[in-house]
């Protein structure tokens, strides 16, 4: 495929130059020499428009540090993606190739252009500076505004390169324009030695044709919170009948000993009078310490079992 040569609006990257340093951006980056461009990116991706000072003047005039990392966009057709190899030198380019064949210079143009046949020898020769790079080129538009105009994104991306395959067999199954995400992806790995690692790639979503996916994902509702589950009831000893039924007939009301409930509450690691009082007389009481206490506590006051007896009658639908 060969390079296009459409006038475009701007271009997106996932990166910038910070005090001559390269940083890796989280959301995507737009530049443009147009300002009008600028202002209508930044209202549809999030951002301000503000000039573009990571290339000391030499870039596009304008940048948009928007807040998406992924962007739906329209590729018209396989041939919205160009990919070649690269072998850059002090004078420009030493080695450009498709993989297979020169594409330049002249003189070597279709000749054999002697690359490794598999993708992981190629690595290792790019790795030693022996061999090219890849270079992608993806042209589109973004999906909610077409009539911007065509924007690229350009990457040496190793991962991109090697799904070129696969993302051109998607656009060709569309036949026409495409609808995409085009996302700047988290990948998070650990190592063989333990080592977290953590870094972004770009990659290209092939979603369908215009007339069956939205220009712009749906939003997305916020799940209804999930209600807690009860807390489960211990099970109580069964109890004698209240030895004062009329008066729990005509009222709910119990007269607790609050100090009784607290000190019963720090034994059994009860959060509440209600909780308590049911694990007081439950059997579930974890260890003989607690046994124990809790057999003197009763001994001393002898009234926590007609207070919780009280407590679960009450609760008894009536």
């Amino acid at each position: 495929m060969t390079q296009s040569t459409t006038a475009r609006a701007g271009r997106f990257h996932t990166g910038r130059l910070s005090g001559g340093l390269p940083q890796a951006l989280e959301a995507w980056r737009v530049t443009t020499d147009d300002a009008d461009v600028a202002a209508r990116v930044a209202g549809l991706l999030g951002g301000e428009p503000q000039p573009n000072e990571a290339t000391g003047g030499a870039g596009l005039a304008y940048e948009v540090l928007t807040s998406r990392e992924s962007v739906r966009v329209l590729l018209d057709g396989p041939d919205a993606v160009t990919a070649h190899m690269v072998l850059w030198g002090s004078r420009g380019i030493l080695h450009e190739c498709d993989g297979v064949e020169f594409l330049s210079p002249k003189e070597k143009k279709g000749q054999p252009c002697g690359c490794p046949p598999l993708f992981e020898d190629r690595k290792l020769a790019a790795r030693d500076g022996r061999g090219p790079t890849p270079s992608v080129d993806i042209t589109f538009q973004i999906a909610a505004a077409p009539e911007l105009g065509l924007f690229h994104f350009m990457t040496g991306s190793w991962k991109m390169a090697a799904q070129l395959s696969d993302l051109t067999d998607a656009l060709e199954r569309v036949a026409g324009p495409a609808v995409c995400d085009l996302t700047i992806e988290l990948v998070v790995y650990t190592t063989k030695a333990g080592r977290d690692v953590c870094y972004r790639k770009p990659v290209v979503t092939v979603l369908g044709s215009p007339d069956t996916v939205a220009p712009e994902p749906p939003p997305t509702a916020e799940p209804a919170p999930t209600p807690a589950p009860p807390a489960p009831r211990r099970k109580a000893r069964p109890t004698s009948e209240p030895t004062t039924p009329s008066a729990l007939q005509s009222s709910h009301s119990v007269k607790v000993d609050a100090v009784l409930l607290r000190r019963a509450a720090q034994v059994l690691g009860t959060g509440d009078h209600q909780e308590t009082v049911i694990a007081a007389l439950s059997e579930i009481v974890a260890g003989r310490q607690q046994t124990a206490e809790l057999a003197r506590l009763r001994d001393q006051v002898g009234r926590i079992a007609a207070i919780t007896e009280q407590a679960l009658q009450a609760e008894v639908p009536r």
